[in-house]
């Protein structure tokens, strides 16, 4: 038999059987579809420029839910007024949310920073999400965006939330609960009128080996472990990697009032001194 015709039908059953294999490894959910240590995105959103160039919007209107303004900021001449009205509800949530993506992949050390104030007439004391690291859909095992997300619909893996006047980091391990999140350290007491600094250093990855820390005006409030405030938990739900999201978000929880919050210096870098505000 011809030598080339007998190369070609071993290639191509090579090519066969890797093929069974994938689609088999992905119907068990066990794929592993990126690469660990990969580049990802640095990141400013200062708001200087007088637009929201580089940001992903999930908000009703841009006039209304996003607005930049020169008074009042935390730093340089302008910031965002962010609104989130009863009657703002897209994409399955009433939310009115900024995002970046490629800034939180797996395996990847990568340091967060922004400036937030909660207006004085803030006036709901129900849970309102700041900031989210939101997992991507998985889309060897079926899930996608559109037309409507079909992921399993539990928190996000790491999640700053607004409640009765304090900030909770909260985590969620497991992507099959609704009400399993937890709170890593202590609530922060927050007074209405005033700037924040928050700063979040995350190792990203699907098991023990990953930590969060973080700061808020220079002060560490993750917990101690006897080494350092580093807190170890998973914070990958697949290593399709994660995205942060910023403003507000109520999920199916309709909000009673009109709500303002102001954000300032957004940045993703590779150091404290670099994403500080």
């Amino acid at each position: 038999m011809n030598t080339n015709f007998m190369r070609s039908m071993n290639e191509t059953k090579t090519a066969f059987l890797f093929l069974l294999t994938v689609i088999f490894m992905a119907s068990c959910g066990k794929v592993s579809t990126a690469e660990p240590n990969q580049s990802f995105d640095h990141f400013i959103g200062d708001f200087e420029n007088g637009n929201l160039s580089g940001f992903h919007f999930l908000v009703v209107d841009t006039n209304v839910n996003t607005i930049i303004v020169n008074n009042p900021v935390r730093k340089g001449n302008h910031a965002l007024k962010n609104t989130l009205r009863p009657d703002n509800y897209i994409f399955n949530g009433y939310r009115t949310e900024l995002s970046v993506y490629n800034c939180a992949k797996y395996k990847t050390d990568v340091y967060y920073g922004f400036s937030v104030m909660i207006d004085t007439s803030y006036s709901d004391n129900q849970y309102n999400l700041v900031c989210q690291w939101q997992d991507l859909p998985n889309y060897l095992q079926g899930e996608n965006w559109e037309p409507s997300p079909v992921l399993h619909g539990s928190p996000p893996p790491v999640q700053l939330t607004y409640v009765n006047g304090t900030f909770e980091l909260r985590m969620n391990d497991n992507p099959n609960s609704s009400n399993q999140t937890f709170l890593v350290g202590n609530a922060q007491t927050i007074n209405k009128g005033q700037w924040y600094d928050l700063v979040f250093h995350i190792y990203w990855c699907d098991d023990a080996a990953a930590f969060i820390e973080a700061w808020l005006n220079g002060n560490v409030f993750t917990p101690f472990n006897g080494t350092d405030n580093k807190y170890y938990k998973r914070n990958l739900y697949t290593r399709d990697g994660n995205y942060f999201k910023f403003g507000q978000y109520r999920g199916k929880d309709q909000p009673l009032h009109t709500n303002v919050i102001y954000f300032d210096e957004i940045k993703v870098g590779s150091s404290y001194s670099e994403v500080a505000p």
